[in-house]
């Protein structure tokens, strides 16, 4: 008889027979919960992006029925706002016979605080959305755009270009082509 249990413990090779332990069941497991986790994560970042979309083009859109008015502000006027607001520091371009920035407001994209800023680049107009993430609410900037990658789409007439500098996320609207708006960020914002 230890003939025939010898048997059933090894195979044809001499090896030992593959039997589940719970070792193999627990990698397994995790291996899934892992692969699930990454999923949703993943899916998290990119509703984030859609409803500062959203966001974004309901104030592109208010801006334009509301108009332009008043005098250009001043880029830096405009940069110690941003600072007061969202709690960083960025650079505008400077260039007065190119950009006018018509206005600044604090706005909220879901609980985070944001600045909006309504400028004019030749005789288009563009909204240029600013928003750190906040870290203490579990909201960070997604593993999925890096400093050295865009967001870019068209949607309902509207052109928008995505990107992170910083830990700050960056949000430009327009009803400009996309590739013009794309080149003003490339260009002139990064």
């Amino acid at each position: 008889m230890s003939g025939d249990a010898e048997s059933q413990r090894s195979s044809l090779f001499g090896l030992v027979n593959f039997r589940p332990r719970l070792t193999v069941v627990l990698i397994f497991l995790t291996l899934t919960v892992a692969v699930v986790g990454y999923h949703i994560y993943s899916d998290s970042g990119t509703r984030r992006v859609e409803g500062m979309a959203a966001e974004a083009q309901r104030i592109f859109a208010a801006a334009q029925k509301a108009g332009a008015k008043g005098a250009p502000l001043d880029p830096g006027v405009v940069e110690e706002r941003i600072k007061g607001w969202v709690g960083v520091r960025v650079a505008l371009p400077r260039d007065e016979r190119l950009f006018s920035y018509r206005s600044a407001a604090r706005e909220r994209i879901g609980k985070q605080a944001a600045a909006a800023v309504h400028l004019t680049f030749g005789e288009e107009p563009y909204l240029l959305l600013i928003v750190k993430p906040d870290t203490l609410r579990g909201v960070e900037s997604s593993p999925l755009f890096s400093e050295s990658s865009f967001l870019s789409w068209e949607k309902e007439g509207n052109s928008f270009v995505f990107w992170e500098k910083d830990g700050v996320l960056y949000f430009l609207v327009s009803s400009v082509d996309l590739t013009h708006t794309f080149d003003l960020v490339r260009q002139y914002f990064t």
